[in-house]
């Protein structure tokens, strides 16, 4: 563990439930921020200085580093602690939509988060100093609010130098004048969706697509009626991932000022809380409520209780939380790695009944 020997006010304030309910940044931090995820991360960080022998100190918060090479190409390392042996260069990421890993695996072996190895080569480019004493360097994500909070790896400098050149490579085909387009997973959260051709196509194929009434009857064979709604159910996805993007940058534009043609920025409603607790119950009391209807008590969420047990260092027994039975479905598609579940066809059904009905008729 770094050094965190502190005193008094500081030693308070160095904890997170100390800044429950003060504004930081935009939004004011609540118990199920700290429970959720600041809890979970500072777990996570001290399971990775561990494995790594321990006795880290800080050497950097928000770094800012440029690539080399790549002219106006920077970046920012979350968190870079060191000791005698490593360098752990950390990244919080605190979303849960998208788990995001520091090395991945398909048919061609591991390779590390491009993102990582960016933020690596950019600070070998610039704090060469804290690559002193040939120290190993490790990079790492912190993700908490998913099912695998830390993942990370160790990388050489042979690694850094074969991503600068590919990088530099990359930025020169990008900055020529026909650049090639190609379309992909990487293309998730790239603004220049809105207008690439490659993303905005299938409008012309989705106006052509005209909505199609179920005439036939359901059969486990691929049909015209069930290509249609493959086909469909991808342009009203895409779609749907075009116009978060257009809201996202037209909300954007207008914070920064500009006017957009029959558009415009409006407060947002937020939902009314209650006072001081104390002040409000005794109000309610005069008003004559009961204790049960000013008062609840219920457990706290497992989320909650979760990051309780691990700071303490104990584990809830799992026959504590069950899931209950579903019988409900949802659509996914076939490259998700749940198993499908069969549905019995209602033609099958109805013949099943057909038999049946002439066998009790005889």
């Amino acid at each position: 563990m770094r050094n965190r020997q502190l005193g008094g006010l500081a030693a308070k304030q160095a904890e997170p439930d100390y800044w429950i309910g003060q504004l930081i940044g935009d939004r004011v931090l609540t118990k199920a921020h700290v429970d959720d995820m600041i809890w979970p991360a500072l777990m996570a960080l001290d399971t990775l200085e561990k494995k790594y022998g321990g006795n880290f100190e800080v050497v950097g918060i928000e770094v800012k580093v440029t690539f080399p090479g790549v002219p106006g190409g920077f970046g920012t390392c979350d968190l870079v602690l060191q000791n005698d042996r490593y360098l752990l260069l950390l990244d919080w990421k605190f979303g849960q939509g998208v788990p995001v890993k520091a090395v991945y695996a398909d048919e061609g072996g591991e390779f590390v988060n491009a993102q990582l190895l960016y933020y690596a080569t950019g600070l070998l480019n610039s704090a060469r100093h804290l690559f002193k004493n040939n120290r190993a360097l490790v990079v790492a994500i912190v993700q908490p609010r998913t099912d695998e909070p830390l993942t990370d790896v160790v990388i050489s400098r042979k690694e850094l130098k074969w991503f600068a050149e590919d990088m530099k490579e990359a930025v020169m085909i990008a900055m020529d004048r026909d650049p090639p387009l190609k379309k992909g997973e990487w293309c998730r959260f790239a603004p220049c969706k809105i207008n690439c051709p490659l993303w905005t196509g299938p409008m012309l194929e989705l106006a052509a697509l005209n909505l199609v009434p179920r005439t036939e009857m359901v059969s486990k064979e691929v049909t015209p009626y069930a290509e249609y709604l493959a086909r469909a159910k991808n342009f009203v996805d895409l779609f749907a991932m075009y116009k978060k993007e257009v809201d996202e940058q037209l909300h954007a534009y207008l914070e920064d000022g500009g006017k957009v043609p029959g558009w415009k920025l409006k407060a947002k409603a937020k939902q009314r809380q209650w006072i001081d607790e104390v002040e409000v119950a005794a109000e309610l009391q005069k008003l004559g409520f009961a204790p049960d209807e000013i008062w609840q008590y219920k457990l706290q969420t497992f989320a909650t209780a979760d990051a309780a047990a691990r700071r303490k260092g104990v584990k809830i027994p799992d026959h504590l939380r069950v899931a209950p039975p579903s019988t409900e479905t949802t659509v996914c598609p076939e490259s998700d790695p749940a198993p499908a579940v069969e549905r019995g066809l209602v033609i099958e059904q109805f013949q099943a009944s057909l038999k049946q009905l002439k066998k009790a008729s005889k």
